[in-house]
């Protein structure tokens, strides 16, 4: 079995304010890569409920890629699947 696993990790409820995101690719059954990337949501504005759920804030974004600056380093796990 081959796949991707991805999770989000959110600023806020907004779909597009994405702080986290961590990557496992399985190839027949196995881990074969995974990465955890720090993402600068837009204004690097949170919620502090999101902070208390995942511990991620302002201050451990304030120089991280955007989304954008980060989606060649993603791409490639969910590329042609």
């Amino acid at each position: 079995m081959n796949f991707t696993a991805i999770d989000f990790e959110t600023a806020h409820p907004k779909h597009w304010s994405i702080c986290q995101v961590g990557l496992v690719r399985v190839d027949d059954g196995e881990i074969v890569d995974k990465v955890s990337l720090l993402i600068k949501p837009p204004n690097n504005f949170y919620w502090d409920l999101f902070i208390d759920i995942h511990g991620i804030s302002a201050e451990d974004t304030e120089d991280a890629p955007t989304f954008y600056d980060i989606w060649h380093e993603i791409e490639p796990y969910i590329q042609d699947q």
